[in-house]
């Protein structure tokens, strides 16, 4: 087995407590947030957002520092679009697109990068120069802005120059303090310059994962006969790992 980590659970006969985060009915990490009203509201039949005074054309709404990044994304034969707005709502640039799946937006909004369906996009969106890259809808931005993807076809991962080798598929690619995590069906790797390094091995699958107050909390699905069973682990190291929380779910 590949799990290194010592695993420390926590269980009491009523279940797992003491913690805020827990599993919801789904098995899905519920994170305790204060509702807070979104700043734009969505016409889906007009395909217009409406903010404060501003109005924008699209159905989607991106984060975006120092503007305003819209798309209009349609079921049907037509392409989709990107619309980027100055902060004043002033329309800078309208990007066609075949698709636009998984679109992300860089930490400091200097790129955009998605999934056309056939290959990934990026843009700078300084210059608006464009850089098509192999690979999947597997991708992200990470440190520094730098861009991290998945290649099926060649089963490698490409990030800062390198190309590391990869027999399963990523499901997730993040930024944990200084480490890189590559998430996939079975394993939770750290990314190094020398490979995948295997840090967690899942007894069942992959289910959720979710940073909260600087903890990384991940959710194992095991299936059982006749029940569904989710594991809630979380741990600020990679060293030790907490079971908070666990749901069974009976089969019909």
């Amino acid at each position: 087995m590949y799990r290194s980590l010592f695993l420390l659970m926590i269980l009491m006969l009523s279940g797992v407590g003491g913690f805020t985060q827990h599993l919801n009915k789904l098995g899905k990490i519920e994170e305790e947030i204060i509702p807070t009203l979104k700043p734009y509201r969505i016409d889906y039949n007009t395909h217009k957002i409406y903010y404060d005074s501003l109005i924008f054309q699209g159905n989607t709404w991106y984060p975006f520092p120092d503007g305003f990044l819209t798309t209009l994304e349609l079921a049907n034969s037509e392409k989709d679009k990107i619309y980027c707005y100055t902060s004043g709502g002033k329309l800078k640039a309208t990007i066609l697109s075949e698709r636009v799946i998984n679109l992300k937006v860089s930490p400091k909004g200097n790129y955009i990068a998605w999934y056309n369906g056939e290959k990934i996009i990026k843009i700078n969106m300084n210059t608006f120069a464009v850089d098509t890259i192999q690979g999947s809808f597997v991708f992200s931005f990470i440190q520094n802005e730098q861009f991290i993807a998945y290649h099926p076809v060649e089963k490698r991962i490409t990030f800062d120059g390198k190309k590391i080798a990869s027999e399963e598929f990523p499901v997730q690619f993040l930024t944990f303090g200084p480490k890189i995590l590559v998430c996939t069906r079975d394993h939770l790797f750290e990314l190094k310059s020398s490979g995948l390094v295997p840090r967690y091995t899942f007894d069942g699958v992959f289910f959720d994962l979710k940073i909260i107050d600087d903890h990384l909390f991940f959710v194992e699905k095991r299936e059982k006969r006749r029940k569904t069973e989710f594991r809630l682990y979380k741990t600020n190291d990679l060293n030790q790992v907490l079971l908070v929380d666990m749901l069974t779910m009976e089969d019909d």
